[in-house]
């Protein structure tokens, strides 16, 4: 469909049913129509997607129309209209049938903080190919998205956005993983699941790859390097470096996830040093190209809009984060990140025991020793257990306690 934030096509829901009560067709209200071509993807009725919280935490499901229809109604997300007659095709990712999509919701805060990992991956599991399950949660779930990649890599296409106040929405379509070809890798990121085939074929004919060995730079800071990186396997980080040494962690990326946007699209160099954490595999899309692409197909440049207001949100609260919160906090916080499923102290996710002092210390904004300090008040406390110096195991409940600025004084 075309105008859909996040690239899922052909989505006329008829109604949503709370598994409990589930509503007739007849039963929904409908709405005027929004135009079909042109307008923003973003707000629906002018309400983004995730803006309206469900009921009760059991999860939705809503029934869609078969194709043909041109009526309009309102679906959990706002009010979306059935594609006017003669438009595009649906590109990218193949539906699990013509006739319509399956549409889960979960609202994660909702659930024991053991159960999360296992609820969604079991609901995930019952998706049909062009299923969607979103996720309504209090963080991005960084820990969660890793997991998925390990258990059902190339399954899913993932797009995450915060909404403020403390709130994510985190979107999950199950893919077909049977076919692995660039072309179907391309639609597979957010950014280009929802434009038109003939700009997908042209970016694939001009797109290159490479592989990156772990630990090796992929471009340093205040580089002209006039690429569009998508990460196809492995992780990479972003970081910045000081005159005096001083290094600061901005953003891990996993795959499906841009690298480099900033000097695409205003032309300059490179914002951040980047580097590949394991052994990584990247798609490289000229910036001339994607451009092109861009003047193109607007709903493509509007995919690019959408992850810069969620680029400058991240800034801000790094800001905020280095600004107001002392040194414990900051580490904490951090380690939130490698926390796996399950209550009291659980073991570590994405290699957290191969993270250095040095390397939390970057992460944190600030230097090795403090870090250190850090990290034994935090085993001191219950919140993480320590080997050698290095992170084992970790309790989310407590590490919150210090993000929250309850557990005493900074360090």
């Amino acid at each position: 469909m075309k105008g859909n934030p996040l690239g899922h096509r052909d989505m006329t829901p008829i109604y949503t049913s709370n598994l409990a009560s589930p509503r007739r067709p007849q039963d929904s209200v409908p709405t005027c129509p929004l135009p079909t071509s042109g307008g923003s993807s973003w707000l629906l009725s002018g309400r983004p997607f995730g803006s309206l919280q469900q009921p009760s935490p059991k999860a939705t499901i809503s029934h869609y129309l078969p194709s043909g229809s041109s009526r309009s109604y309102t679906a959990p997300w706002g009010t979306i209209p059935k594609r006017a007659s003669g438009a595009r095709p649906s590109k990218g990712t193949p539906m699990a049938s013509s006739v319509g999509r399956v549409h889960t919701s979960i609202d994660m805060r909702a659930l024991p903080m053991s159960a999360r990992h296992s609820s969604v991956i079991a609901a995930f599991d019952r998706l049909p190919v062009g299923g969607i399950l979103e996720l309504t949660s209090d963080n991005d779930h960084k820990a969660l998205r890793a997991d998925l990649v390990m258990r059902r890599p190339s399954e899913f296409l993932w797009d995450v956005r915060n909404m403020g106040s403390q709130r994510w929405v985190i979107r999950i379509e199950r893919v077909d993983a049977s076919v692995e070809d660039l072309e179907h890798f391309v639609t597979r990121c957010a950014p280009f699941a929802d434009v038109s085939r003939e700009v997908i074929t042209r970016v694939v004919q001009v797109a290159t790859e490479r592989n990156y060995r772990g630990g090796e730079t992929i471009f340093d800071e205040g580089e002209q390097w006039d690429y569009l990186g998508f990460v196809r396997s492995g992780r990479v980080v972003f970081t910045l470096l000081s005159r005096d040494g001083k290094m600061q962690t901005l953003l891990e990326r996993f795959p499906g996830d841009a690298v480099n946007e900033t000097p695409v699209f205003d032309g300059g160099t490179t914002v951040y040093r980047c580097e590949a954490m394991v052994d990584s595999h990247l798609v490289l899309i000229p910036r001339d190209e994607v451009l092109r692409a861009c003047r193109q197909d607007p709903e493509l440049a509007l995919s690019f809009l959408v992850a810069s207001s969620q680029a400058r949100r991240r800034s801000i609260s790094t800001i905020a984060d280095l600004s107001f919160a002392h040194v414990l906090q900051r580490v904490a916080k951090w380690l939130l990140n490698y926390t796996g499923p399950g209550e009291g102290l659980t073991p570590g996710v994405l290699g957290v025991e191969r993270l250095s002092q040095a390397q939390i210390a970057a992460a944190a904004g600030t230097v090795r020793d403090m870090a250190a300090r850090a990290l034994i008040r935090l085993r001191d406390s219950g919140a993480v257990e320590l080997e050698r110096g290095r992170v084992k195991k970790l309790d989310r409940a407590i590490l919150e306690s210090f993000v929250n600025n309850i557990e005493g004084t900074a360090v």
